[in-house]
C-alpha cells in the first residue's frame, strides 16, 4: 500500500507540484481539496481514496490537476500578499506599542542578544571546544544567530526579502 501512495505523490509531484508542496505544510486542507475537486470526489474522502484516484488518473483528469494547480498557485499568490501586509501590520502595531508605552525591554534584549553573540563568538576563536561538547555549541550558536536575526528584523525590517520574494512568486506564476 505505501508503493501505492508512494506513486501517487510522485504523480502529485510531477503534475502539480504547488499542490504536492502544500501538502506538507499549513495549506495541507486546502491543496486536499484542491485535489478532491480535480478528481470530483466526495469533500469526507479519506487519504487513501484521494491517493487511489491520484494513482489511477486519466490523462484527462491529470489536466484537470495541472489546471487545479495552477489555479492553486495563483490563490496562494493572493494569500501571500494578505499574509505579508498581515505580518507588515503586526510589525507595525509591535513598533507602535514600543513607541507609546516607551517600553525598554526590547532594546535591553537586543542589546543582550547582540553582545552574547559577539562574545560567544570571540570565544570561539579563541578557545578550542571539547570535541563532546562541539555539537551542543553548534546548536545553541544556531538558536542565537536566528534569533539575531529575528533582532534585526525587527530594528531594520525585511523590506529587500519581501521584495525578492515577490519577484520569485511573479515569476513562478508566469511560468
Amino acid at each position: 500500500m505505501s508503493d501505492f501512495i508512494d506513486a501517487a505523490k510522485g504523480i502529485l509531484s510531477a503534475v502539480a507540484p504547488t499542490v504536492a508542496t502544500a501538502l506538507g505544510g499549513p495549506m495541507a486542507g486546502m491543496a486536499v481539496k484542491a485535489i478532491v475537486s480535480a478528481f470530483d470526489l466526495p469533500e469526507n474522502s479519506t487519504q487513501e481514496q484521494v491517493m487511489n484516484a491520484v494513482a489511477g488518473a486519466t490523462p484527462e483528469q491529470l489536466a484537470k490537476l495541472k489546471e487545479v494547480d495552477n489555479n492553486f498557485k495563483i490563490q496562494m499568490r493572493k494569500l501571500e500578499i494578505d499574509l505579508e501586509r498581515i505580518a507588515m501590520e503586526d510589525r507595525n502595531s509591535a513598533r507602535q506599542r514600543e513607541a507609546s508605552v516607551k517600553d525598554n525591554t526590547p532594546k535591553i534584549l537586543a542589546y543582550l542578544i547582540t553582545l552574547l553573540y559577539i562574545g560567544i563568538q570571540v570565544f570561539l576563536i579563541t578557545s578550542s571546544i571539547n570535541e563532546d561538547m562541539r555539537e551542543i555549541v553548534m546548536r545553541a550558536l544556531g538558536t542565537l544567530d536566528a534569533i539575531l536575526g529575528l533582532v534585526f528584523g525587527y530594528y531594520f525590517g525585511s523590506s529587500v526579502g519581501s521584495k525578492e520574494k515577490q519577484k520569485y512568486l511573479d515569476e513562478m506564476v508566469k511560468k
